[in-house]
């Protein structure tokens, strides 16, 4: 019982700063809009907000960080033992931690100095250039590869086997699956295939796929709330 509050508070307390930081960011820096602006308006803008701006992005490498020990608890409340299936959706929820983290890393560690450079009236047009194209780099391997694609990817898959799962595990009812894939269904495909087929990362369809994503926090914290309940009710009243 202890590992099944402890499991749902990591739940609950997850969605909950997820939106402190998405609030934070949005406010302080203009984020995610702000990420496809070139160096020339990012790095200015970053340093100054810097210090809420990496106070946002830190909570958002902690929370990603917070993933590993969420999958591993999900693990143990729906899964379990050590068939293949069930360790196969933890793994997705794990590596999905880690290469976001990978991604987040970078604004709290790496575009500070990138920002102080630029900044310097002593930074020459070329040292200057250099700083813009090391920022795109790194943006586009640590941010859109590891951090949004590959993460997207397999927390879209620990998404999907987590909703399944819950209801095989009888923690959950079929509704509760359903809304979890309907919305991992909706950001997944705009996440995933928006690089390859721009119309689903814009207008209407990536509106929607951003807010399925919003959404889909929530329903990790509903699910935290569902396990929470569970791990209050007396064995005979179940």
């Amino acid at each position: 019982m202890s590992d099944r509050r402890s499991t749902a508070a990591l739940l609950v307390a997850f969605t909950v700063l997820n939106l402190v930081a998405v609030v934070l960011l949005a406010a302080a820096y203009g984020w995610p809009a702000v990420l496809d602006e070139p160096a020339a308006v990012v790095l200015p803008a970053f340093a100054a907000a810097q210090t809420a701006v990496v106070a946002g992005f830190l909570l958002q490498t902690l929370l990603s960080v917070a993933l590993v020990p969420i999958a591993i608890g999900l693990h143990r409340e729906v899964g379990g033992g050590t068939r293949l299936w069930p360790l196969t959706v933890a793994a997705f929820g794990i590596l999905s931690g880690l290469t976001q983290t990978l991604g987040w890393i970078r604004w709290p560690v790496v575009v500070p100095g990138l920002a102080d450079t630029w900044l310097d009236p002593a930074t020459t047009p070329e040292v200057r250039t250099a700083t813009a194209v090391s920022y795109d780099l790194l943006n586009s391997y640590a941010g859109g590869a590891l951090g949004e694609y590959l993460g997207w990817l397999f927390q879209a898959l620990w998404a999907v086997g987590v909703a399944v799962l819950l209801v095989r595990a009888r923690i959950a009812g079929p509704a509760t699956a359903v809304v979890g894939l309907g919305l991992t269904a909706v950001w997944g495909l705009s996440f995933l295939a928006g690089p390859f087929l721009p119309v689903l990362a814009e207008g209407p369809f990536g509106t929607a796929g951003f807010t399925a994503y919003g959404l889909w926090f929530f329903w990790l914290g509903a699910v935290g709330l569902v396990l929470l309940r569970g791990a209050r009710t007396p064995v005979g009243a179940r």
